[in-house]
Parts: structure tokens; sequence; C-alpha cells
């Protein structure tokens, strides 16, 4: 079978992430953590900024997904908070709106940018990928 801490994907053995998620929509975090788990990854969905800034300090994660807008927060100054306590982590950030500036901040916090409707396939695949501190 599988080695502990690790999940079969494909071929390989990857290392199961702690991943934290912020997404004010419900249902909309409850898809995003059905396929993470189902990919064996420990999964802590938010739907307040405030509860994901706690969890943050009080269990970090591996990597995050955060929406953009959450509530009256952005899901960005999240991101940040996570970049400067993980600079090796993997940060994902959804939206609805496909902007330009967003875009630029969450690439210059080397994040990736998704647009929703997200595909899920592109999803599962944003967390399969190597770590940022592995790729070339």
């Amino acid at each position: 079978m599988g080695r502990p801490g690790l999940v079969l994907w494909g071929q390989f053995f990857m290392r199961a992430e702690k991943i934290l998620i912020l997404e004010d929509d419900p249902y909309v975090a409850d898809i995003y953590a059905r396929l993470l788990r189902g990919e064996g990854n420990d999964v802590t969905v938010c739907t307040r900024f405030e509860d994901a800034r706690t969890q943050l300090k009080q269990n970090p994660p591996d990597s995050m997904l955060t929406d953009v807008r959450v509530g009256g927060y952005n899901g960005l100054q999240l991101a940040l908070l996570f970049r400067r306590q993980s600079p090796d982590g993997r940060v994902v950030v959804v939206t609805a709106y496909d902007d330009a500036v967003i875009r630029k901040e969450v690439k210059d916090i080397d994040g990736q940018f998704l647009v929703k409707p997200v595909k899920l396939a592109r999803l599962k695949s944003a967390f399969v990928a190597q770590p940022r501190a592995s790729v070339m």
C-alpha cells in the first residue's frame, strides 16, 4: 500500500500536505475540501477571515487556498501572512475576477492564480505539482 504521510499519485508518492482553505461560500469550500482530502491531504476549511488567521497562527499549514473576496477582507492579506511564515509554502488564489492587478499581486508572492469557476482538475494539479522549493 502506501507509506505513512505519503499518497500515491500516478506512479509517484507525494507527501500529503496540511492545507488551509479560506472560502466564504460553504458549498464551494466543501467541494474544494473534498477534492483535496480525496488526494490524501489534511484540510482545514475556514469561511471567515478571522478564523483562517487564527488557524494560520495556531496550526500552520504547508499550503493554502484562498478566495480573494472574503466578507470585508481580502484573502490576499492572508496569503501575505502565510508567505511571511512559510516562504516555500504553496499559495493558490481563486477569484471570480480575472483582474490584472490581482494576477500581479499573486505573482509577486509566487502564488498560483485561478479564475472561478475553477476546473477541479486544474485545482487538483495546483496541489500535486512539485513544491515551490523543488521547482527549477
